[in-house]
């Protein structure tokens, strides 16, 4: 039975990204984080960006790469009955309008994940380390 779930979580993985210590992703609901030396990058999209698409909300499918150095925050809120998001903040970016669901849907939020968001901090601790010129 264990072999089953091994082949499918690799079936199931993007085998594109490389396994070396530089390289961080963070999976979230519709989206993902890939922090790749001091570059990164949102990916949204999927079935959830078309959805969010459908429903006139505008940054359903985004590939955007921000050099670490351009990060002015990052913040991690949780509206009252929806998912965690993690904000990115940088030059260029959306800004907050105080309605919850237009800025969990904007540009430059990814949907955290409902059960596991290791990864996500993981990602922060290490944008953190690279601003702290620690890395």
């Amino acid at each position: 039975m264990e072999k089953f779930w091994l082949r499918l979580r690799w079936a199931l993985s993007s085998h594109e990204e490389p396994q070396d210590e530089s390289y961080l992703v963070a999976r979230g609901f519709g989206g993902k984080l890939v922090l790749s030396g001091n570059r990164l990058t949102l990916h949204r999209g999927g079935i959830f960006g078309l959805l969010s698409t459908l429903l006139g909300f505008e940054g359903g499918f985004v590939d955007r790469v921000v050099r670490v150095d351009q990060i002015a925050a990052i913040e991690i809120d949780r509206p009252a009955l929806f998912f965690r998001y993690m904000r990115i903040s940088y030059p260029g970016a959306p800004q907050l309008t105080g309605h919850d669901l237009h800025d969990m849907m904007a540009e430059n939020t990814i949907l955290m994940s409902l059960v596991d968001n290791r990864a996500f901090y993981r990602v922060i601790s290490r944008i953190e380390a690279m601003m702290d010129g620690k890395r």
